[in-house]
Order: structure tokens, then C-alpha cells, then sequence
């Protein structure tokens, strides 16, 4: 099979960079944006696909057994973690920080702080969760364990542990089975873990 244009740095070039903290088994492509490299921590087997945003002017945390997919933006000013198992699907948005669309402030990055009127709020991913492609995440969202947000969806709450969440705004769907967690607990207790890790 032929690749094109699917460079992903390799582990010596990741070594020299200056995360907050990196883990073993890291895969980041070369096509990815990183502002404020220094507040961001990945832990082990993580993928970060092309053309993904982050822009980390707050902590950043990505946990063990993770990916973001290609052309996913994620705003951390505010904070922003995404746990152990988590997975961000193409083209997802996440933004910690939010302007007033009321009129009565200016609104962008050009305007002076003083100006401007922002909602802050972190957004955390808590394990087994997932945000579907196109997905709008807002600030002060906490998905909960195995929640997930459907394709296309906007939420503006945190959710329920467990459950599926779809439309805009997002309302609750259905709920999704738990083996997950015990998988997921032997896989980081297992020695595939800790030989790939020590690599």
C-alpha cells in the first residue's frame, strides 16, 4: 500500500519537543497544529490524526488508549481532558471559552480583553466517552463515563454516565452497556500495556 501525504512524526522528534508531559506509544502527524505545546499532557497509545487544532493556552490533557481524529479543533483556554479511552471523531469542536452574542460587548480574539464579555468553563471527556464527527462541545461540558455525543450534535450540559445523546441541542437518546469499563481496566493492568509503555 501506497501512502501520501500520512507522515506521522516519529518518536525521536516527539522526544525533542516540549510537551508538559508524553507517554510511550505516540502517534501526532506532522499536519498537526500545537499553540502552547507547554500545557499539553498525552499520555500512552494516543492517535492524533491530520489536521487537528489544539490550541492549548490552558492545560490540555489527552489520557492512555485515545485518539482525535482528523480536523477536530479544540479550544482549551479554560481546561480541557480527555480520559482513558476516550475518542474525538472527524471534524469535532470543543471550545472552553465562549463570547456574548447578546450585542451589548464586542466579540473575537482582535478585541481588547477589557471589552469583551466571556463565558469560561472547562470541558472534561471522562473515560469510554465519545464525540461524533462534527460534534459541538461548549464550555463547562463534562461528558460522563461512556457517554456519548452523536454526530452533528451540540451540548451545552454535561450528560449522564452511560447514555447517548443526539440533535441540537442534544437530548438523550438511549443507554450503552458497561463491559467497557472491566476491558478496559485489564488492558491497562495487562502486560501489553506495560511493554508497549516501556518502549
Amino acid at each position: 500500500m501506497t501512502n501520501y501525504r500520512a507522515d506521522y512524526l516519529t518518536p525521536e522528534v516527539l522526544a525533542g519537543m516540549p510537551f508538559k508531559s508524553l507517554g510511550h506509544d505516540v502517534m501526532i502527524h506532522e499536519r498537526v497544529t500545537l499553540v502552547g505545546i507547554e500545557n499539553i499532557s498525552i499520555g500512552s497509545h494516543v492517535r492524533i490524526d491530520p489536521d487537528v487544532i489544539l490550541l492549548a493556552t490552558g492545560p490540555l490533557t489527552v489520557g492512555c488508549y485515545t485518539h482525535i481524529a482528523a480536523g477536530v479543533f479544540i479550544a482549551a483556554k479554560a481546561g480541557f481532558e480527555m480520559k482513558n479511552f476516550a475518542n474525538i471523531a472527524h471534524g469535532a469542536r470543543i471550545y472552553t471559552i465562549n463570547d456574548d452574542y447578546s450585542g451589548e460587548h464586542l466579540m473575537g480574539p482582535t478585541i481588547p480583553p477589557d471589552l469583551l464579555c466571556l463565558s469560561h468553563g472547562a470541558v472534561v471527556m471522562e473515560e469510554h466517552t465519545i464525540t461524533g464527527a462534527g460534534a459541538i462541545i461548549l464550555p463547562g461540558v463534562t461528558l460522563a463515563e461512556g457517554s456519548v455525543l452523536g454526530a452533528l450534535s451540540l451540548i451545552g450540559r454535561s450528560t449522564e454516565p452511560w447514555t447517548i445523546y443526539g440533535g441540537v441541542p442534544a437530548r438523550p437518546i438511549k443507554e450503552r452497556r458497561r463491559d467497557a469499563i472491566g476491558k478496559g481496566q485489564e488492558l491497562l493492568a495487562s502486560s501489553r500495556f506495560m511493554q508497549k509503555s516501556t518502549r
